[in-house]
């Protein structure tokens, strides 16, 4: 390890928080996926003199990558409200600023994502079986404009 890096302090993947529109969330998640943007790319081809192919990449579309938040089901109905005001129409209501720190083993924040616009595109209830004992899980994935690592 560089020396540099023996200072830094740095977070487990099971400690994180998140808000939504600023406010913290009812319920606590266990599972964040999704944190990514891409470009395509476009690959340019040309011949030099001697008839040689030469070959340029070119960083295309921008793409944010959807969001998917998973936690247990409770008696609360915040994350079905949020997505009830998208299937409404409410559509300039339901966009928030998502907010997700990850902190250390003191509870200080390390990296902070902020998702810009954000709302809920897709809300999965969990399946459920009279034989199992599973720990039922709800999903909400979320659509945004834009990212920000702090």
């Amino acid at each position: 390890m560089a020396a540099a890096e023996t200072d830094q302090t740095t977070a487990g993947a099971h400690y994180f928080t998140i808000s939504l529109g600023g406010a913290e969330t009812d319920g606590f998640f266990r599972d964040v996926e999704g944190i990514a943007s891409e470009n395509e790319v476009v690959v340019h081809t040309t011949s030099d003199a001697q008839g040689k192919s030469q070959v340029q990449k070119f960083p295309g579309q921008l793409k944010w990558n959807n969001i998917t938040l998973k936690r247990g089901v409770d008696a609360k109905n915040s994350l079905w409200t949020w997505r009830q005001q998208v299937i409404n129409g409410q559509i300039a209501a339901a966009r928030k600023e998502v907010t997700i720190n990850v902190l250390d083993w003191e509870g200080n924040t390390i990296v902070t994502y902020n998702f810009i616009n954000a709302w809920p595109c897709r809300y999965s209830a969990p399946g459920l079986s009279a034989s199992g004992n599973d720990v039922m899980v709800e999903e909400i994935e979320i659509a945004h404009e834009g990212m920000t690592r702090q």
